[in-house]
């Protein structure tokens, strides 16, 4: 069972997304719909969903907004699918920082909804099984998916892994390390956003906000990190084609 809450001001637009999600081809016994018409709302009632896969979230609402409403949202589910919805208001450099997965205009036609909705469907469902990279933080065993990692790098006997400072379940003040060499994690890592930004660290392109011209990327951290010239083009197509994939 698929969990799927929609926060919008409009009921209307609520309907509207659940008769489309319906008809990207999950069977309804499959998914359970909690719907919610204002960012207070839906963070007040959060916490008593067991878990919630995916959140449609209108940006622009009465009271507390879009972007307030998905930051709380991140604090309770790190790892769920994030999408933002809207008629007017377009995604800032702020909106990164919760890692959202697509941004859907209110206007597309019934048809371009229902391509961008099977994306976001078939996101949350492989985001339901997602690997684990397993490292270690002094005698303690660490499980790691790989939303929970900003960017990993070669150390003496093998990769040392950064991880975002907000995820509650991670607060280590010393390193996490795995045995495994940087071509190995990649090769798990691929297909959640990771690449090579140079050759002693991949990165996690979902957590990066800006590229600069000098070739240093900036990470929702702070965290600068210099991109070297033989990783660049291929960086740079990587990035373009996640920011296409959310924001096209």
């Amino acid at each position: 069972m698929y969990k799927i809450a929609i926060c919008d001001d409009d009921a209307n637009y609520i309907s509207y997304m659940e008769e489309v999600i319906r008809r990207t081809g999950c069977e309804q016994h499959q998914i359970e719909f909690y719907e919610f018409t204002s960012g207070e709302e839906f963070v007040k009632e959060m916490k008593n969903l067991e878990f919630c896969n995916l959140l449609i979230l209108d940006m622009q609402m009465e009271g507390m907004d879009g972007y307030a409403t998905a930051q709380q949202f991140r604090k309770e589910y790190p790892d769920s699918v994030l999408v933002f919805c809207s008629g007017v208001v377009f995604p800032s450099d702020e909106s990164f920082k919760t890692t959202p997965y697509r941004f859907l205009q209110k206007s597309y036609d019934d048809d371009k909804m229902l391509i961008e909705v099977k994306a976001v469907i078939e996101k949350m469902i492989q985001s339901s099984d997602v690997p684990y990279i397993v490292g270690r933080n002094h005698n303690n065993v660490v499980k790691l998916r790989p939303n929970h990692i900003l960017y990993i790098e070669n150390c003496k006997r093998g990769s040392e892994i950064h991880i975002r400072e907000d995820y509650k379940d991670y607060a280590f003040e010393d390193k996490i390390t795995t045995h495994m060499k940087l071509a190995e994690l990649l090769e798990t890592l691929k297909d959640y956003g990771f690449v090579y930004a140079h050759n002693s660290y991949i990165v996690n392109l979902k957590y990066v906000v800006k590229l600069k011209s000098d070739g240093v990327l900036k990470l929702i951290n702070g965290c600068e990190l210099n991109v070297s010239r033989s990783r660049m083009p291929e960086f740079r197509k990587a990035l373009a084609h996640l920011l296409g994939d959310k924001y096209n």
